[in-house]
């Protein structure tokens, strides 16, 4: 290599090499989001839910739950907690909580003011008899679409709004077993055993 194109390299890297390292961290960012992509865990090995309150111990929900459904290789848990009364709620609640959570825990009085049939999985009787025989149910327009909290089911885990909360059961979800529309296997029923169990019985 002469002189004359070493000269015109150095001349050239001198203004281009912010270039390059842009180049760089585009090609890195990339990558990652393509691994994401390729790698994403499946919406039926994780459980996000609504809080209509506030999430007091995370770790010990999330150590517990994956306990519970080890064998359903519980992988990741997601939780958007906001207060009733907090001026965010409505916006979250659409915006986040209709859109990607599992189970949705919310005071009876904002259901009654929605169409919880907008978002909400219809309990037919078969499923209420495998599952929610025994618990005391949220019904609107004749039909049944929730079940009631148990506040000391859960109080380990949160503090809610409200002692009349109601857990729905995002029609959307990927954790209803038979009943999902997403066609999944009837043993990715997470959502449907959580509700059971965290459940107020009458």
């Amino acid at each position: 290599m002469t002189d004359l194109k070493k000269k015109r390299i150095k001349a050239v890297m001198k203004y281009t090499w912010p270039f390059y390292i842009i180049a760089v961290v585009i090609v890195v960012f990339a990558m990652n989001f393509i691994f994401g992509l390729t790698h994403k865990i499946p919406g039926y090995k994780t459980l996000t839910f609504f809080i209509s309150g506030k999430v007091t111990n995370r770790d010990k929900l999330e150590k517990d739950l994956k306990e519970k459904f080890a064998d359903k290789d519980l992988r990741y848990i997601s939780c958007i907690d906001v207060e009733y009364s907090h001026s965010m709620f409505n916006s979250k609640l659409s915006i986040t909580g209709y859109t990607s959570a599992d189970i949705l825990i919310i005071p009876k009085e904002k259901l009654d003011s929605v169409n919880v049939d907008a978002f909400g999985l219809e309990l037919e009787e078969g499923l209420i008899e495998s599952y929610y025989s025994s618990s005391e149910l949220y019904t609107q327009n004749h039909i049944k679409y929730g079940v009631k909290i148990d506040e000391d089911k859960v109080k380990d885990y949160m503090d809610l709004s409200t002692t009349d909360c109601y857990m729905i059961l995002n029609g959307k979800s990927q954790n209803l077993g038979e009943y999902s529309l997403k066609n999944t296997s009837k043993d990715h029923n997470m959502a449907l055993t959580l509700v059971k169990d965290w459940g107020k019985n009458v």
